[in-house]
């Protein structure tokens, strides 16, 4: 199999990271191409050939078998591959359930096309689509709240794919509720990067003696960073690692001085993977937590699981899916009291080695490149197999179109009961 795979390469993407997890593996028992945007700094790819696409012959495309496309919800990263995937459609592979953001950013950043925003609200919610468009456009961004979860335009992402790929059960549900073509879930893989020195807890000014508790990644009100400082018990140090919005970072400020907690909590800001793995050793405890859940997955408590280490995690999406007896799962709306609970019972040692260690095993058995590469050949042809009927789907769906058919029309369900009839049965 002849394979284009489209990602984020930057040094800063997680997806990045993974991807070349995925195609070293693939390129065992295939011919891959790298195709990627950024110039550098980049994650090492040498199992495969790099594509710098800007610089390209998109019409090569054409000749490949599967070409696969990688979205998250960062323009930045995937504002371009969108873009080809437009002109050359493939298999998708999504991060995230949540893509508001980035349709945001596309529309009312780079295009400065507020109307194109709208119209996409309205053509996939409706009224309530149209109107919540309407309230961010006039300053009260609906990607700012918890609402956003009725918005996910995730859908645009979906529409006109070959096939799509998710990391969790929770993830596939919410395509499968627009996207009729083939689709699969497969568990993103993450490895460990080889074994460096570790400078220990005392260069990120966490004593000895006292429990060290972390947090790490972007630091947002979805992540609820402030929910874990106001349960934070007596005895516990606070580390956050990752880059923060600065209006969350003052909520945060105001919990720690309204608390007494200056000198129990380090926020360490953006951090290099020296720093990053310095803390994922000398932590006692991870608090992985999401409301709402908005990812497909998590690369970040995968890692903590395969450092063995006790995770705490709220009870949605993806995290939901995590093996009970594996990580200590939060009520969302008991939250406060879940997380006092929680740290309190991981006070003792016995019972943390024993969670993290389960934790190991099952990461390790489950988050495996090997596996992914297998699972994604063995989907790739049936996507090819399928894709004749999908043709013929579109052709029948922009016939209709042209004769002015609507969906509440008696011929659509007559049509789909005989494309079933002839070619699914």
């Amino acid at each position: 199999m002849k394979i284009a795979w489209f990602s984020p390469l930057s040094e800063r993407s997680a997806i990045g990271r993974a991807s070349t997890y995925i195609v070293r593996e693939l390129a065992k028992g295939a011919d891959v191409e790298f195709w990627h945007f950024e110039k550098g700094p980049l994650h090492p790819v040498n199992e495969a050939k790099l594509v710098y696409a800007p610089s390209a012959d998109l019409s090569r495309l054409a000749s490949f078998d599967l070409v696969v496309y990688n979205f998250g919800n960062h323009l930045p990263f995937h504002g371009e591959i969108y873009d080809v995937s437009r002109q050359h459609p493939g298999l998708v592979v999504l991060h995230d359930f949540v893509m508001h953001h980035f349709f945001a950013a596309l529309y009312l950043e780079a295009r400065r096309d507020p109307t194109a925003y709208l119209a996409e609200m309205e053509h996939w919610y409706g009224v309530a689509g149209r109107a919540a468009g309407e309230r961010s456009v006039q300053g009260s961004p609906v990607w700012e709240t918890d609402e956003v979860v009725d918005f996910p335009l995730v859908e645009r992402c979906t529409e006109g794919a070959l096939g799509v790929i998710a990391h969790s059960e929770y993830l596939l549900d919410a395509v499968r509720r627009s996207y009729s073509g083939p689709t699969r879930k497969i568990n993103l893989p993450y490895e460990l990067p080889a074994a460096g020195s570790v400078a220990g807890r005392g260069s990120i000014g966490v004593p000895d003696d006292q429990l060290m508790v972390l947090t790490i990644g972007h630091v947002n009100a979805n992540k609820r960073v402030h929910a874990t400082l106001e349960s934070l018990p007596e005895g516990m140090h606070l580390v956050v690692a990752g880059p923060s919005d600065p209006n969350y970072q003052k909520r945060l400020d105001r919990i720690v001085v309204d608390r007494g907690l200056g000198a129990r909590v380090h926020f360490l800001g953006r951090v290099s993977d020296e720093v990053l793995h310095t803390c994922l050793a000398a932590a006692d405890i991870c608090v992985n937590l999401r409301w709402p859940a908005i990812e497909g997955a998590s690369a970040s408590v995968i890692e903590e699981m395969l450092h063995g280490k006790p995770v705490i995690v709220t009870d949605v999406g993806f995290y939901r899916e995590l093996p009970d007896d594996g990580v200590v799962k939060i009520d969302p709306t008991a939250e406060h009291v879940g997380l006092v609970s929680a740290l309190q019972w991981l006070r003792d040692r016995a019972e943390r080695d024993a969670l993290g260690s389960r934790a190991k095993a099952y990461a390790e058995a489950t988050f495996r490149a090997d596996s992914y590469a297998r699972d994604l050949t063995r989907f790739g042809w049936e996507v090819r197999y399928a894709q004749p009927l999908l043709d013929l789907t579109d052709r029948i769906a922009q016939e209709m179109r042209r004769m002015k058919v609507s969906g509440e029309m008696a011929i659509v369900d007559t049509a789909a009961a005989t494309v079933d009839e002839l070619f699914c049965r």
